[in-house]
């Protein structure tokens, strides 16, 4: 899991896109984005997130968030990862066996 705070923006979305690379690539390809306290995401951060998915989903996983704003949550939902309303729907350890 990755907690976002902030905004995410041209200037912070190349370390925000290092940070997600680096996870996705060296330790487990399944991450949930916690976005609670994002206040602003440009479109640089929604390309990292589109990107992030994607090389998840090549490595065999998944990219899934939780958290954001409704504004956030729908632009999210287009663009590919999954968008839980809480970090406990996101988490799989979490979630309810059916």
């Amino acid at each position: 899991m990755i907690r976002v705070a902030g905004q995410v923006d041209d200037v912070t979305a190349p370390a925000f896109e290092t940070e997600l690379r680096h996870v996705i690539t060296t330790k487990l390809p399944k991450l949930v984005v916690d976005l609670r306290r994002v206040t602003v995401m440009e479109s640089a951060g929604i390309d990292v997130l589109a990107g992030a998915h994607d090389l998840a989903v090549e490595h065999g996983g998944w990219v899934r968030t939780s958290g954001a704003a409704k504004w956030l949550a729908d632009l999210i939902r287009s663009i590919g990862p999954d968008h839980y309303p809480s970090l406990a729907e996101a988490l799989p350890a979490y979630r309810r066996a059916l």
